[in-house]
């Protein structure tokens, strides 16, 4: 298959993705329990929370996923992961099994069709990526009926990344420039032997 670039399609989908992320985050009724679950620093979430629809928006338009499914095991027991914890927002936990079923859709479809953009959201693991492409309709079925249990935030809402991604959204800075934000060359890591690793990021 041949290996496509990134184009202005596939961040145009990431913004579309980061904005129903921060949707999550700033919505009243993820409370601790919910943001712990998320990992998402508390910091961050109370300043995301601060922040107007538009302000958001450009928070999201920044190059890279803000969100993550840790732990992913594409088809060796992740259907066995527990339930989200009972004392979350049933209308809050409700979204958030939707939207990440919906990033794994979508993370699936694009390691089978476009591995090098893939590989920005899911890391410079060719093998990842891979086993990612193989799964099946099922298997994708069965992991995003628990994909809400191993959502994550990325690293960006931590220091140094946070001030700066603040900066943009309230000063509207171009997110492009964002020192630390661009993670294109992790990805296109893969194109290079040996360059590869793996973690979370």
């Amino acid at each position: 298959m041949q290996c496509k670039p990134p184009d202005k399609q596939f961040f145009a989908e990431i913004r579309d993705l980061n904005l129903g992320f921060l949707h999550l985050v700033a919505d009243p009724r993820a409370g601790d329990e919910a943001l712990g679950m998320l990992a998402m620093p508390a910091a961050s979430a109370a300043a995301l929370q601060s922040l107007e629809e538009p302000e958001l928006s450009r928070v999201a338009s920044a190059p890279v996923l803000l969100a993550r499914l840790d732990d992913l095991g594409f088809g060796s027991g992740v259907a066995e992961t527990m339930p989200l914890p009972a004392g979350l927002d049933p209308q809050w936990s409700q979204r958030v099994s939707l939207f990440a079923a919906g990033l794994l859709t979508y993370l699936w479809q694009l390691a089978r069709r476009q591995p090098v953009a893939a590989s920005l959201c899911l890391g410079p693991d060719p093998a990842r990526v891979q086993a990612l492409a193989r799964l099946t309709g099922q298997e994708v079925l069965a992991c995003g009926a628990v994909a809400g249990t191993i959502l994550r935030a990325r690293r960006v809402f931590r220091a140094p990344f946070l001030p700066e991604l603040l900066r943009t959204a309230r000063h509207g800075a171009p997110s492009e420039d964002l020192p630390g934000l661009d993670l294109i060359p992790l990805g296109l890591a893969q194109l290079r032997p040996g360059a590869a690793r793996r973690g979370a990021y």
